[in-house]
């Protein structure tokens, strides 16, 4: 199963990075390059992602007929290759056993900042070979390539949103975001995110909806036949009204913002 992008507190504190920087460096699965004496010589790859879609050409007719393998209304997109040059100083043997099991040991996909785009995280893993090009036996350059999800993951969007009144909340981007929400209350009542609506039939403190995995659950584990939508909820792009009723006390939401 992915791992689903919700940054812990270990993960946040890598985020604080709003100094200039002397050296430019990386942190994936929780452990930071300058743990290795590794830095980065020049930024990963940027570039967009591939759109998911088919195209048909229809004879006799002109242009393609356009399918995209995803939800109407919107786009799927592919998985991208980020690419960065780095290199580390001196202890050629040891440091470059260090950095295989750093890299080549996490199972799954795992949290991947850089110093060039301190605002935005990917998840990603490392699967191709490195190569190490020593340098005179006192460090070497290598290129470090990770096979990361589309999206460019918000820093801010991953801090929780304490809603206690009906209020307007903005994404920032031109995709909609799966947030993960919390309700916390004593009995049945509705939560509204715009046009959207989930009923909830039950709640004895709180439930979590996490709309990236269609699931709901507490602190006893699943609860999905508590909850009643025609589909999770999302936050389209631009203003979010949220409001609730019924035996619900206040909402927290997680907005899980993201871009290209």
């Amino acid at each position: 199963m992915q791992r689903i992008p919700i940054l812990s507190d270990s993960d946040m504190s890598l985020f604080e990075l709003k100094t200039r920087y002397v050296r430019n460096y990386l942190t994936f699965a929780g452990k930071n390059s300058k743990d290795f004496l590794l830095y980065l010589s020049a930024p990963g790859v940027y570039d967009s992602p591939e759109v998911d879609m088919e195209l048909q050409a229809v004879p006799g007719k002109n242009g393609d007929i356009v399918r995209d393998n995803a939800k109407a209304g919107e786009h799927r997109f592919k998985n991208l290759d980020i690419t960065y040059d780095a290199f580390f100083f001196d202890g050629l043997p040891a440091r470059t056993a260090s950095v295989k099991s750093w890299l080549l040991s996490p199972v799954g996909y795992q949290v991947l900042h850089d110093t060039y785009d301190p605002d935005f995280f990917r998840m990603g893993l490392c699967k191709a070979a490195i190569v190490f090009e020593p340098k005179r036996d006192k460090g070497a350059t290598m290129k470090l390539t990770f096979h990361c999800q589309p999206q460019r993951w918000s820093v801010d969007g991953q801090r929780k949103l304490v809603l206690t009144q009906e209020t307007t909340i903005k994404n920032p981007f031109e995709f909609r975001a799966k947030p993960l929400i919390r309700v916390y209350g004593s009995g049945a009542g509705n939560v509204y995110i715009g046009d959207q609506s989930v009923s909830i039939l039950a709640n004895n403190g709180y439930i979590d909806l996490n709309c990236e995995t269609h699931n709901a659950y507490d602190a006893s584990g699943f609860c999905n036949g508590y909850v009643k939508s025609d589909d999770f909820p999302d936050l389209k792009p631009g203003k979010n009204h949220i409001a609730w009723s019924g035996a619900i006390d206040h909402v927290e939401i997680t907005p899980r913002w993201w871009t290209l």
